[in-house]
């Protein structure tokens, strides 16, 4: 009888545990959100699919054609201003994505203007089981003007996890450099 019941006990838990795990696209969301509200960049990229990653890094390849001393200047103005081409060469796909993140998102302009402290997250429409479009609605101010957006994030699941896939924003944005860069 002892036997079954710690049989029992031992099955609920491996249960409840695994439902804790797999929770939805919108709760992966907020615990996202809640990571880059702190400026927890490097937490906030392990939400990220490793192939969206590694995918934006190659969206910035193009800085490897630029000439050494204006890409310095590059990497100060979109990474970390500490690191160097050799230094950056070295980092992992994720570091690299938060460096980036960092370096942007902690620049003058984005971190007087976005403010993670009010996204809401009004619901998820999900699409063949495995991917979530989590629909978000960030409020703000920049330059003295209140500001509403709502976007669209979306979540794969991946191995039980679901993991933020690259934005089309973030995409359009590395495009753009290229393109103001490399002309």
């Amino acid at each position: 009888m002892a036997k079954n019941f710690i049989i029992f006990v031992f099955t609920f838990l491996i249960t409840v545990s695994g439902l804790a795990s797999a929770q939805s696209g919108s709760e992966t969301a907020k615990d996202y959100y809640s990571l880059l509200k702190q400026k927890n960049y490097n937490s906030a990229v392990g939400y990220y699919d490793p192939a969206a990653l590694s995918e934006f890094r190659q969206l910035m390849s193009f800085v490897n054609a630029i000439p050494d001393a204006k890409r310095q200047v590059f990497y100060q103005a979109f990474f970390e201003p500490d690191l160097t081409d050799s230094s950056i060469k070295t980092l992992s796909d994720s570091d690299y994505f938060a460096s980036f993140l960092r370096g942007v998102l902690g620049s003058e302009i984005f971190s007087e203007t976005i403010n993670y402290d009010d996204v809401e997250i009004l619901g998820e429409v999900l699409e063949d089981g495995d991917l979530a479009h989590v629909v978000i609605r960030n409020k703000y101010s920049f330059k003295e003007q209140d500001v509403e957006s709502v976007e669209v994030s979306t979540f794969k699941k991946i191995g039980g996890k679901w993991m933020v896939q690259m934005s089309g924003k973030l995409k359009t944005i590395a495009l753009a450099i290229r393109w103001d860069i490399v002309k």
